[in-house]
């Protein structure tokens, strides 16, 4: 436990499989290498062990989708990542992923949440080339509505990793068709983060995390945070962050933010939301 006994959570993982991993880590090595050093290696036991001795009780890995035809692999993945570190000190809680041009996407969401124990969807809109609002995502958002099965959702298109305001609205579109479905914006929609909170005041589902981008944390504030106490989630994005998971806590506290509200936000809230998910 890393702070007063408090739950740590970590929702924005990726212990992406084989060639996958090695690819992204390309990516970023390629970005920072050169200025930044990056917190972890691209060796699951080895974050595994290091997030366990930086307190953290949990993680959320999520796996994307760039392409139609590989989320089923990618899904199969995620489900043999929790059953390798089923003894850990660290739980793995499962994530899942499909592209809109799947031939089927919602038999992939059913069959990795009943069949698989998956517990979380993730998509990545600049990495897949697709729209959140793209109207073949629907009928798995209704699927994810009705299974209370929570979505966390990397907007925008730049390849940066930002997001820019503009984009932002659809995702609240989406939210308000979709209630069942904890609508989670990754990187609290980074660098628009205040348009990203603003927005949350007007839709109810949606949720966001406070992951960093490479070298930043999103641009939000203490006031922001418990104006939405329930809906906010820590996440690290590592092993891909010049930023550990010690420096994004020490970032979050350093705001003197309340210790209740403290409490939801590094573990109780992501708990919450994956324990709601109904199976079949």
């Amino acid at each position: 436990m890393a702070i007063n006994g408090m739950t740590v959570v970590d929702s924005h993982v990726h212990l992406l499989p084989g060639r996958l991993g090695q690819k992204v880590r390309a990516f970023f090595d390629a970005g920072v290498s050169s200025t930044f050093t990056l917190a972890y290696p691209n060796d699951h036991p080895v974050v595994i062990e290091t997030l366990a001795s930086e307190g953290v009780d949990a993680i959320w890995t999520l796996p994307y989708a760039h392409k139609a035809g590989v989320a089923e692999g990618l899904n199969a993945a995620s489900a043999e990542t929790v059953a390798q570190f089923a003894q850990s000190p660290v739980r793995v809680i499962g994530g899942l992923t499909i592209h809109p041009d799947d031939e089927n996407p919602v038999d992939i969401v059913r069959h990795a949440v009943d069949a698989l124990g998956l517990r979380v969807l993730k998509l990545h809109c600049s990495v897949g080339n697709f729209a959140i609002d793209d109207a073949r995502l629907q009928p798995v958002f209704a699927f994810a509505s009705e299974r209370r099965l929570p979505a966390v959702v990397h907007l925008g298109h730049n390849v940066n990793g930002r997001t820019d305001a503009e984009e932002l609205p659809a995702i609240g579109e989406v939210a308000d068709q979709f209630p069942g479905m904890p609508l989670i914006l990754a990187h609290c929609g980074h660098h628009a983060a205040p348009e990203a909170i603003a927005l949350m005041d007007l839709h109810p589902s949606l949720h966001a995390d406070l992951t960093p981008v490479v070298t930043e944390h999103p641009t939000i504030t203490a006031e922001h945070i418990t104006r939405h106490p329930d809906r906010i989630l820590f996440g690290s994005d590592c092993p891909n962050t010049t930023l550990s998971v010690t420096a994004c806590i020490a970032w979050l506290t350093n705001m003197n933010v309340p210790n209740d509200v403290l409490e939801k936000v590094l573990g109780g809230n992501a708990l919450r939301l994956t324990a709601a998910v109904i199976t079949d």
